[in-house]
C-alpha cells in the first residue's frame, strides 16, 4: 500500500520541522533515559540494586505503549505541535517526580513519563510525512531520529557529573525544566503545522474502531508484518543498549561510572551518525527492508562481541565494540518510521506510524525485564547478550527473506 504522491515541499517549512522536531526528540529521549543513567548515584539510596533500572524502564514502555494507542487519531484532533507541547509537559511531571524520591515515586515516575514520551514519533511523524520532500523520506526521518541517540550521549555525557556534584535528585529536576522550556518554544509552530487539525468532533478519545483499524491495515500489509517483527527485536537491543551500557560498564566491566557514562555517550553518537548513514543509504537502494536486515546482521555480531568482553579487555577494544553496537542497534530506526509512514494511506502516517510503535514499544518493554531475570539466573551479563544476538539474528534472516520476496 503506498501513499499518494505528496504535493511540492515547502522548503522553509520542511526545514523548520526538521530541526524543530529533532530538538524535542532530545529533550524527550533525555527524560526517557534519565533514570538509567542515575541508576548507580540513585540506587543506593533507594535501597535498590542499579540493575534493577530494568523495572523502571519497563513501566516507561508500558505506559508508552497506553498512550500510544490511539496516538494518531489524537494527533489529527489536538494538531501535532499541541499534542507534543501535551506530551512534554506531563514527562517534565514524570522527571519531578521522580527527583522526589523514593521507590514507589520512582515507579509512578516512570509511568508518568510513559504516558508523555510515547505518542511525541507519532505527532512528528505526522509533520514529517507532510513536508518531507519523498526521495528524501529516509534520511529526513532519519535526521529526526538522530535526535534520540544525541539525548542519551547527552544523558550519559551530563547527568553522571549533575548528580555528583549537586546530587542525583537535581540531575532528575534538570530535565523536567528542559522539558517545560521545549514545551514553550514549540508554541509558534502552531500556526504552521496545526492548520490541518480537525477539532472536537464528539469525543476527544478515539473509539476502539479507530484505535484498530490502522493496526488491523497494517498487519495486512506484507511489507509491514514481517517489519513489525524486526522493529520489536531491533528495540529490545536498544533498550539494552541504552539502558544497561552505563550499569554494565560499572558492575561487570569495573568501569567508573564517569568512564562508564562517556562509553554510552560514545555509543549513542555512533548511533546518531548510524541513523543517518542507514537513512541515506536506504534512500540510495531503495530497498529499506534489505538496509534493515543488514543492520541486524551486524547487531548479532556486535552483540556477541559485547557478551565476550571482560574487566581485561583494553578500553579501547570496549569502545570500538560499542560504537558498532551504538551505530547498529541506535541507528535503525529512522527508516523503519519512514518506511511505516510511507506506506500509510494519505493523511494517516501517524495512525500507522503508531501501529508499528506498539511492536517497537513491546519488544523495549519485555527485553529489560528479560535481561534482569537472566541476570538474576546466571549472574553474569553475557548470556543476555548472547540471547540478544541470537534473536536478531533469526528474525533478520526472515525480514531478508522477505525483502527477497
Amino acid at each position: 500500500m503506498s501513499a499518494a504522491p505528496a504535493a511540492p515541499t515547502d522548503l522553509r517549512r520542511y526545514l523548520i520541522a526538521l530541526l524543530s522536531l529533532t530538538l524535542v526528540q532530545v529533550i524527550a529521549t533525555m527524560g526517557f533515559n534519565q533514570a538509567s543513567v542515575l541508576a548507580p548515584a540513585a540506587a543506593p539510596e533507594l535501597g535498590v540494586a542499579a540493575a534493577d533500572v530494568a523495572y523502571y524502564v519497563s513501566i516507561v514502555y508500558l505506559a508508552a505503549m497506553i498512550s500510544t494507542v490511539g496516538g494518531g487519531t489524537l494527533t489529527r484532533r489536538l494538531g501535532p505541535i499541541r499534542f507534543i507541547q501535551a506530551g512534554l509537559t506531563v514527562a517534565a511531571l514524570g522527571s519531578f517526580v521522580f527527583a522526589t524520591g523514593g521507590v514507589a515515586m520512582a515507579a509512578l515516575s516512570a509511568f508518568i513519563v510513559g504516558l508523555g514520551s510515547g505518542p511525541l514519533t507519532i505527532a512528528s511523524s505526522h509533520i514529517l510525512a507532510r513536508v518531507s520532500p519523498p526521495r528524501l523520506a529516509n534520511v529526513t526521518f532519519s535526521l529526526k531520529q538522530s535526535g534520540v541517540p544525541v539525548g542519551f550521549a547527552i544523558c550519559g555525557a551530563v547527568l553522571p557529573t549533575l548528580a555528583l556534584d549537586f546530587g542525583w535528585r537535581w540531575a532528575a529536576a534538570s530535565v523536567g525544566v528542559l522539558s517545560i522550556a521545549t514545551a514553550i518554544a514549540v508554541q509558534p509552530l502552531r500556526a504552521l503545522y496545526d492548520d490541518e487539525r480537525s477539532g472536537g468532533k464528539g469525543t476527544r478519545l478515539p473509539t476502539l474502531s479507530e484505535i484498530f483499524e490502522p493496526l488491523q491495515l497494517a498487519w495486512r500489509d506484507p511489507i509491514l508484518r514481517p517489519m513489525c517483527f524486526i522493529g520489536m527485536l531491533f528495540s529490545a537491543t536498544q533498550a539494552i543498549v541504552v539502558n544497561f551500557t552505563v550499569v554494565y560498564a560499572v558492575d561487570g566491566l569495573q568501569m567508573s561510572y564517569v568512564l562508564a557514562g562517556a562509553l554510552l555517550s560514545a555509543a549513542t553518537i555512533a548511533g546518531a551518525f548510524g541513523r543517518v548513514f542507514w537513512g541515506v543509504l536506504a534512500d540510495l537502494l531503495r530497498r529499506p527492508s534489505a538496509v534493515l536486515a543488514g543492520i541486524g546482521v551486524l547487531v548479532a555480531l556486535a552483540a556477541t562481541a559485547m557478551a565476550f568482553s571482560t574487566p581485561a579487555w583494553p578500553t579501547s577494544a570496549v569502545y570500538v565494540v560499542c560504537v558498532v553496537l551504538g551505530g547498529t542497534a541506535v541507528g535503525w530506526n529512522g527508516v523503519f518510521i519512514a518506511e511505516s509512514a510511507s506506506r500509510a494511506p494519505p493523511g494517516r502516517a501517524a495512525e500507522f506510524t503508531g501501529a508499528t510503535q506498539l511492536f517497537v514499544f513491546f519488544g523495549a518493554l519485555l527485553s529489560p525485564l528479560l535481561f534482569r531475570a537472566v541476570l538474576a539466573l546466571t549472574n553474569v551479563y553475557e548470556a543476555g547478550y548472547l540471547l540478544l544476538a541470537a534473536g536478531v539474528a533469526t528474525a533478520s534472516f526472515f525480514l531478508a527473506r522477505a525483502a527477497v520476496r
